[in-house]
């Protein structure tokens, strides 16, 4: 019976990398520290809700709460992704809006995450994301834009216990193809 070498057998192929995991522990609690920080210097004022569909980036298609205030937003997405069957997608995105204009750019920092249900059993995935963004206000109340995501992966459970392959520490463009964004209108305050 012909045997593999050790270099092909060896404990390094039977061992995921820890490179993931210890990046995922630093990064997860100042990404939290960062949105609570947002969230806490955020004018009740200025803020306001936006509701939306995103087409392309965290997945194929997806819903979006975003609360947005002056210059800042934090956005939810949730959909899917047309990938080894049934699965979901969550992101948590900060945005820093550079203009008020009706041409937004914008940057941002998040956590996106993926949980996906195969025959072999469920794996997910945790990916940091860096958006650079375009809004485009339309009106008063609605607004349409894109965005190219970078992303990197943090930590892997694939659904197959075998599959011990190390996840990719490259850093992966994605594009959102298309965004709309609709403001509730606001209620007026009684005089």
């Amino acid at each position: 019976m012909n045997k593999l070498p050790d270099s092909v057998t060896g404990p390094t192929l039977r061992k995921r990398p820890r490179g993931g995991r210890r990046t995922a522990q630093r990064i997860v609690p100042a990404l939290s520290l960062a949105f609570v920080s947002l969230l806490t210097t955020a004018d009740p004022a200025t803020a306001q809700y936006r509701l939306g569909v995103v087409v392309g980036g965290a997945s194929l298609i997806g819903g979006l709460v975003e609360y947005r205030w002056e210059h800042q937003g934090l956005e939810l997405q949730i959909g899917t992704l047309p990938v080894g069957g049934r699965n979901l997608s969550v992101s948590v995105t900060a945005k820093q809006y550079m203009k008020a204009n009706r041409l937004e750019p914008y940057v941002g920092a998040g956590v996106w995450w993926l949980v996906a249900m195969a025959e072999e059993g469920i794996g997910h995935a945790l990916v940091a994301r860096v958006p650079v963004g375009l809004d485009w206000n339309l009106s008063s109340q609605q607004a349409i834009g894109g965005a190219l995501y970078f992303n990197r992966i943090l930590r892997v459970k694939r659904p197959d216990p075998l599959d011990m392959r190390p996840s990719t520490t490259s850093v992966i463009p994605l594009p959102e193809l298309f965004s709309y964004r609709w403001f509730p209108r606001e209620k007026e305050k009684e005089k």
